[in-house]
């Protein structure tokens, strides 16, 4: 196992940046699980309350299983020089992906640590600067009742054993072997993604509206949670249908390259747009709910809104720092046969505007029906 420790050292700059956002995150997320446990443990009859409490820390836990798997994802593409360097020391696709989950395990459980170490280091100070008033922390840290270890561990294990399954589910076997995937067939949109893409929001609207006018909660749930499943779906579609229409009859080069090159993107680049569309609906429609006072009071709410956009916005910035690496290729063949730099900019700046009226029509879509359900 050593070998294969030196050879996947040297990072880079990037690489502690996300090692060191990952143990924040997790560090924050194992506080927040903490809290929701001294909570438990100054309310013992309230278990309505602590459960919510829960329920609130599991937005924040998702942050986290999804920030890590997209970092785990974008690692082997962006360190190919490092994949090749183990696949010659002999280590093949499941020791690489096991080597990539223990590294992010291993800075979601550094973050949870810190965090546990903190949480016991405050319970231990008010505990012995006033071990009978009581003050605003008390609740929050259970200082009047024993921490229960196993509660304890487990909350604390969660974090890291997320962490690690969403890497290693996220890594792909043909990832981890090196080798060109230019020359691959581009992947076209099919009838049947393309009925079900549009299939979905429509029935789900249709269910909460049916819902809406019924009084039914688990209808309204139900049909929400499906058309938002749908626009997701509907984004990569859309991608591709754009980019087919920049590139339809007779385009300039501007136009066609836009077209083409976002035909070509737009299912690796769906992904995180659609999450980007449907996390800012939901936090908008929330935010709303919070601002006319229907929601919960402190500070969780926003917390777990800034986790979201942590983890929304590296997933998007990693997502489109492989296409540009996977970009460079092409960009230096068609410098070669004399692009100018200024054509290069107008097909990003079109791709740049397709993908946001994407973004923007699939959110305003998300919000909407949001904020109907948030209102029933």
């Amino acid at each position: 196992m050593f070998p294969y420790l030196r050879l996947a050292r040297g990072y880079s700059t990037l690489d502690l940046f996300r090692w060191v956002l990952t143990t924040v995150a997790s560090a924050t997320v194992a506080a927040l699980l903490l809290r929701a446990l001294g909570r438990a443990l100054s309310q013992p009859g309230d278990t309505t309350a602590g459960l919510d409490r829960l329920l609130w820390c599991l937005p924040a836990l998702a942050a986290v299983g999804y920030l890590a798997a997209s970092w785990a994802r974008s690692l082997p593409l962006q360190r190919s020089a490092r994949v090749t360097g183990m696949v010659a020391a002999g280590a093949g696709p499941l020791r690489m992906r096991l080597l990539l989950a223990g590294e992010i395990a291993l800075a979601c459980a550094v973050g949870a640590l810190l965090a546990l170490a903190g949480f016991l280091v405050l319970r231990a100070h008010w505990l012995e600067l006033q071990p009978t008033e009581s003050t605003r922390f008390d609740p929050a840290l259970g200082v009047h009742a024993a921490l229960p270890p196993a509660a304890t561990l487990t909350l604390i294990a969660l974090v890291p054993l997320l962490g690690g399954l969403a890497a290693a589910g996220a890594v792909r076997s043909a990832d981890l072997l090196p080798g060109d995937d230019a020359d691959q067939p581009q992947r076209r949109l099919s009838p049947a993604y393309l009925a079900t893409a549009l299939g979905l929001p429509a029935a789900g609207t249709a269910t909460e509206l049916a819902g809406l006018r019924q009084g039914g909660a688990v209808a309204v749930a139900l049909g929400w949670l499906v058309a938002v499943v749908g626009l997701a779906l509907a984004v990569p579609a859309l991608l591709y249908l754009l980019g087919g229409l920049l590139a339809w009859g007779r385009p300039r080069t501007a136009r066609l390259l836009a077209g083409r090159g976002l035909q070509a993107e737009s299912w690796r680049l769906g992904t995180p747009l659609a999450v980007l569309a449907v996390t800012g609906a939901v936090a908008v429609a929330l935010w709303h709910r919070i601002a006319t006072g229907h929601g919960p009071d402190g500070a969780l709410p926003l917390i777990d809104a800034v986790l979201l956009g942590i983890a929304v916005a590296g997933a998007l910035l990693t997502r489109l720092a492989e296409l540009a690496v996977a970009r460079r290729a092409a960009y230096a063949s068609l410098r070669r046969m004399g692009a100018s730099g200024g054509l290069l900019r107008q097909s990003a700046a079109l791709r740049v505007g397709a993908a946001a009226l994407v973004v923007l029509a699939t959110g305003t879509g998300a919000a909407a029906l949001a904020a109907a359900a948030l209102s029933s």
